[in-house]
């Protein structure tokens, strides 16, 4: 029996839920029988009725995890995955996917009471676990490094676009006289949200604007930026379905993904797939996702990344070929086979 932690669905979408999500689609098509079991607080309810999911337990969030779901899956004596970074500790008949390790690498990003916790839970798993999963060649480097875990024991599977980006565009998009670069991110420290915008602010063409996708945090503008700058020159966007995301990305100029440090990247092969040139920092795991398909800068000098987003504003497009590999259903066909290895 495989049992599925789909706690996922209790939470809101970034991209560790939706890789979650996307694998699961394509789990639930596979000729292996998974069980999906969630708590009762699910905010997804489209995505449960379609994974058919078992809600157990009237705990919620990691006391869920790891007594409730615990339990169950030492009574069914049953494998487990889990794919967003935290599992039950005791059960060593388990897949767990480790993200990244930005709490260790880090730390000043999180709260001490985050930190404490995954500081001790990840390691602990990754050592506990059957067999890990991540997302990146990069990350899998760092956790060989980092937590002295065998290279054997972990698999790189990648992220990978949904197909909706890879549809063709709608002939009704509005947006097409639209002037903007466009950036797709939450307001979190990594991001790296405040050097693009003073670079941004930096390039003398008032006509290009800078559209942020992303759920908006008011703390964002106090802590130096002027609202009304924010307000004419650059537009936060937030509750985006990914239909309009897709029309966002068709008719941007450019991609910017500023990060300072990430597992994978998912918009970046969502703004690829659309066609759109990309500009993105000069970190290892962006050079394995884009290869030689994107202008990279320095993320943590102004001057460089206004630099180049000016010289990124004059390339026409993106190799579409170069998101061929990233498949959702390819990274899924590998999970299953690392399930029949395992068993």
């Amino acid at each position: 029996m495989i049992i599925v932690n789909s706690r996922f669905l209790t939470q809101k979408i970034t991209g560790v839920q939706r890789f979650a999500i996307e694998i699961c689609k394509e789990l639930k098509n596979s000729n292996l029988e998974f069980e999906f079991v969630t708590p009762k607080n699910i905010i997804h309810n489209n995505l449960a009725d379609f994974l058919e999911v078992k809600k157990i337990g009237k705990l919620q969030g990691h006391l869920w995890e790891q007594i409730t779901l615990q339990l169950y899956v030492l009574r069914k004596k049953a494998l487990l995955i889990s794919f967003c970074n935290t599992a039950p500790v005791f059960i060593r008949n388990q897949i767990v996917t480790i993200h990244d390790l930005s709490f260790r690498k880090y730390p000043q990003w999180n709260s001490k009471a985050f930190s404490l916790v995954y500081n001790n839970l990840i390691p602990f798993l990754a050592k506990k676990a059957m067999h890990i999963l991540t997302v990146s060649n990069t990350s899998k480097q760092e956790l060989v490094n980092e937590l002295n875990i065998s290279e054997e024991k972990i698999s790189v599977v990648y992220n990978a676009v949904s197909s909706i980006f890879k549809d063709q565009l709608d002939i009704n998009n509005n947006r097409e006289k639209e002037n903007y670069i466009l950036t797709v991110s939450s307001f979190h420290p990594r991001k790296n949200l405040k050097r693009l915008i003073d670079a941004f602010l930096k390039i003398s063409n008032s006509n290009i604007k800078l559209y942020i996708v992303g759920n908006f945090d008011k703390n964002f503008t106090d802590e130096g930026f002027d609202k009304n700058v924010l307000s004419s020159r650059i537009k936060i966007l937030t509750n985006i379905t990914d239909k309009e995301l897709k029309t966002y990305y068709n008719s941007a100029k450019l991609f910017v993904y500023p990060s300072i440090y990430e597992g994978f990247g998912i918009p970046i092969i969502e703004a690829m797939s659309c066609g759109i040139p990309v500009c993105v920092s000069d970190i290892s795991v962006f050079r394995e996702v884009c290869g030689n398909n994107a202008t990279f800068f320095n993320p943590f000098d102004i001057e460089d990344i206004k630099d180049k987003i000016i010289l990124s504003l004059k390339r026409t497009k993106s190799d579409l070929k170069s998101t061929e590999k990233y498949s959702w259903n390819t990274s899924a066909r590998k999970i299953n086979e690392i399930i029949l290895k395992l068993n």
